[in-house]
């Protein structure tokens, strides 16, 4: 079986070392906005924990598909 790496660094360490400049600028620009996204969702009323996308607006809180949802992510420790 051949290797197909772009690159011939094997370990992470120092292919994060060697990646340029506008590669890290990408990836930390990146996480930085879906943090402030985050917030921005977080601020809006009516936000519950763990419901990033606002499903809760849509459903009724007794809704047994809802509380399902919400145990697997209790039980998965996003909530």
């Amino acid at each position: 079986a051949t290797s197909c790496h772009i690159t011939s660094v094997t370990n992470p360490i120092q292919a994060g070392i060697e990646l340029p400049f506008a590669g890290k600028a990408q990836i930390l620009g990146y996480c930085a906005v879906v943090e402030l996204l985050a917030n921005y969702v977080k601020k809006a009323p009516g936000y519950k924990a763990g419901d990033l996308l606002g499903a809760s607006y849509y459903t009724d809180e007794n809704n047994p598909l809802w509380i399902s949802y919400q145990e697997k992510e209790l039980n998965n420790g996003r909530l």
